[in-house]
This record gives structure tokens, sequence and C-alpha cells, in this order.
């Protein structure tokens, strides 16, 4: 975007005087710039907002996903002593879990990497549990109905979670970033260049540049500086077989 403006001082130098007219240039500075910057500042304020409801619906995933491994782990307890394994095998699928996106958080629970356990596992673990009783035959149907939407859980956000950014949303991104470089450089085809003048219109472009990278940040929810925090799996972890 900054070449842009720099791409219009330096063509600046090599225009007739005439070309460069106080009605071409309130022409394009009034019309033209702010027709693509107002469709520019839409389009910029929207893919934000999408990327914030992004981020905030993979935090409530999170967030529910975690409940439920607490709900699970309490009705395992209430089951009685013969889930004392299942109950490790969650501690360990959720350890594992967190391992994977946030091996810092865990890395003094772990000396090595861990396998990831799948949490269909942990549901025929529950499933092959055998009731003595009314109330643990009415638990077991719990812990299985809470396994199996901890499972779909698990799979709709490994579905949901992607390390690349989708096609039509690069483009939406580069066209946004041509619209804006085409701003910078009408500014600088039709200013008088200065230091001043140079000076500002980086500072616009870094301020459009930390939008970009909030717009990409948010829609990576589990990488980069703004990722997700592991707080809600942690407090479920460390509630695990108390």
């Amino acid at each position: 975007m900054f070449g842009g403006a720099v791409v219009g001082i330096v063509l600046r130098t090599f225009l007739p005087e005439r070309h460069l007219s106080e009605e071409s240039r309130s022409i394009v500075i009034s019309v033209g710039i702010g027709l693509v910057g107002a469709m520019a500042g839409l389009v910029l304020a929207l893919l934000i907002t999408a990327a914030q409801n992004n981020f905030l619906n993979k935090r409530s995933e999170l967030t529910e996903m975690s409940a439920k491994i607490i709900y699970l782990d309490e009705i395992l307890a209430d089951y009685g002593t013969e889930t004392n394994e299942v109950r490790a095998l969650l501690h360990h699928t959720v350890l594992s879990f967190i391992y994977e996106y946030w091996p810092g958080d865990v890395s003094q629970q772990v000396g090595m990497e861990l396998d990831m356990t799948d949490t269909r596992v942990l549901y025929n673990k529950i499933r092959s549990l055998v009731p003595r009783n009314d109330d643990q035959r009415s638990l077991r149907d719990k812990a299985l109905t809470t396994s199996l939407e901890l499972t779909q859980l698990h799979d709709f956000r490994i579905v949901e979670t992607d390390k690349s950014i989708p096609i039509t949303f690069l483009i939406v991104l580069v066209l946004l970033v041509f619209w804006i470089a085409s701003i910078f450089f009408s500014l600088g085809i039709y200013t008088p260049p200065n230091t001043t003048l140079i000076a500002v219109l980086a500072l616009f472009a870094l301020l459009v540049t930390i939008a970009f990278f909030l717009i990409i940040d948010l829609n990576l929810p589990f990488e980069g500086v703004l990722r997700m925090p592991s707080a809600p799996l942690t407090e479920a972890l460390d509630s695990i077989g108390k």
C-alpha cells in the first residue's frame, strides 16, 4: 500500500503540470478517493467483524467442550471406582489435546510428546462398563451421551480449524489491498511530496496493515499472536480425578 504512494510520487515528476491541475485533483480526491475509500472501509469493517465473530465462536466451543469434560468426570466419579481407568483416559485425552495446540501450557506435566487419544476410544471405554444397578446404568447412559457430544464437538472443531486461509477470503483481501493502494497512489500523485507527507503516508499504511493483521490472526484462532487461550481446558484438566 505504501508502495502505491511511492509510485504516485515518482510518477508525479514525469507528468505535465496540466495533468496535475486543481480541477483534476479535486475530482480525483473528492469523488474517486471518497468512493473507493467508502467501499474499502465498509469491506474492512465487515472482515474485522467476521473475524472477531469467528474467534468468539471458537472460544465458545472451547468453553462448552471444557464444561462437558468436567461434567463427564463428575458422572464417572459418581459411578464408582470402576471408572478409575476411564477417568485416567479422560485426563490423558484432554492433556494430549492441550499439548497438541498449547504445548507450553502443559510442558511441566509431560516428559515427552503424547500420543493423540481419539475421543471415540473414550466413548468405547465407557460403553464397555457393566452397570450393577439402575443408578449405575443411568450414570453410564449420561456418560455415553456426554462423551458422544464431546466427540462431536471435537470433530467439528477439527473440521473447522484449518491452518490455511480460504482462497475466497484471500481474494477479498487482495482486492481490498488493491483498493487502498489506489488511494495511496492518488494521494502520492496529486500531493506535492515532502518528508512530512511521506512519513504520514507510511504511518497510514502501517495502521491499515495492523487491521489486516488482526483479520488474518483472528481467523487462525489456534495460531499467531492472538491465539485462543487454553485456560478453559487447563481448568478442566485440573479438575479431573478430584
